[in-house]
């Protein structure tokens, strides 16, 4: 069995040092004061907070269990929940949120088959990120014909629009032919495994990918429940960071809300490259917000806001990681998830190819 490799122990640990300054700066250019005066000022909201919070783990285990089908039978909502659950809160604490999708694999597969649990887990995230990006492609064409900018950057923010809404429907069209095997016979065709080695590979995934493409027995109004379920956790998502916004004072504009909405994702999938995203949310918010003001005294009130709203909403992931030490201790199907996801990792690729793919996939 090989650990983990000695550059990528490297990488983590240079992005966390990097991280905490940033974080320190950050902090010390906003300022204690100016963010506990926002914290006070929500007040009441977090009653909403906790209630959108609890809102999306529901829509994205109603998600997981739809995507489940035929077998969702076989898996309880409790246990889609908890799958949820314990994942997020492992990813919540490793860098680049991939161990904790091994955890949701293993969690589900404690009821239903492995193929089943990782072409959950797999069309889960997809769908997850093919909805971001379709969100993405919809708030940029709106932030370039609203805000005030240099016609190249119009230009530009115009094109990532269009390559959003393209990388999207690619998404979706790999996922009808078969994602997982147009990926080993693409490293195949590179000459980065033999032959003999795609061959094994393509016999172990091809039932992922059946199910993934509703090959497999998976109903068409179960699919359509799930992408519904997916669309509505991130909508509501989105809903509570303009609520928490709209709580500290911050006007919230269409204008305002297409710009975060491209902002955002960049700094989101930034902020995968450490635990928390430490660091790179609060300074990427910090300049963002800054860089959004109008006005050289609204300036400073923005950039404060923006680490305000990284810092609140970084209070769920911590009660989300509390959640998740508390399964892990308590919970003996979490427990065995664990350690089947760890084996999952250490072991050689050719031994589960499926759920060394499952890994890299990134969700929350």
């Amino acid at each position: 069995m090989s650990s983990r490799p000695t550059w990528a122990r490297w990488v983590t640990r240079i992005s966390l040092v990097l991280a905490g300054i940033a974080l320190v700066i950050t902090i010390r250019n906003t300022g204690l004061e100016a963010l506990g005066h926002y914290f006070k000022m929500i007040g009441y909201w977090w009653i909403a907070v906790v209630i959108l919070e609890i809102t999306i783990t529901t829509l994205d285990a109603l998600a997981i269990r739809s995507f489940c089908s035929p077998e969702q039978a076989q898996l309880s909502f409790g246990s889609a929940i908890l799958s949820q659950l314990a994942g997020r809160s492992v990813n919540a604490v490793t860098p680049g949120g991939n161990l904790g999708e091994a955890v949701k694999v293993a969690v589900l597969t404690e009821h239903v088959s492995q193929s089943r649990a990782v072409s959950t887990i797999l069309l889960y995230n997809v769908v997850s990120f093919t909805v971001e990006l379709a969100v993405v492609a919809i708030a940029a064409p709106i932030m370039a014909l609203l805000m005030d900018m240099p016609t190249t950057l119009r230009y530009v923010t115009f094109a990532t629009g269009v390559a959003c809404f393209a990388f999207a429907i690619g998404l979706y069209l790999l996922v009808r032919r078969g994602m997982l095997a147009s990926v080993v016979n693409l490293v195949a065709r590179l000459r980065i495994i033999k032959a003999e080695r795609q061959a094994r590979w393509l016999d172990k995934i091809r039932p992922v990918d059946d199910k993934m493409r509703l090959v497999d027995g998976a109903r068409n109004r179960d699919r359509l429940i799930g992408i519904a379920a997916v669309t509505a956790s991130r909508l509501t998502s989105m809903t509570l960071s303009m609520l928490i916004l709209h709580a500290i004072g911050h006007a919230i504009t269409l204008e305002f809300v297409a710009a975060y909405t491209v902002g955002g994702f960049v700094i989101y999938m930034a902020s995968t490259l450490v635990p928390m995203g430490l660091g790179i949310s609060e300074s990427g918010n910090y300049w963002m917000f800054g860089a959004l003001a109008k006005g050289v005294a609204e300036k400073g009130r923005a950039e404060a806001q923006g680490v305000a709203l990284v810092i609140a909403r970084r209070c769920t992931l911590v009660l989300y990681a509390g959640i998740g030490l508390f399964l892990v201790t308590a919970s003996a199907t979490v427990q065995r998830a664990r350690e089947k996801a760890k084996a999952a990792r250490t072991a050689p690729p050719e031994a589960a190819p499926e759920l060394a793919t499952v890994t890299n996939v990134s969700q929350s």
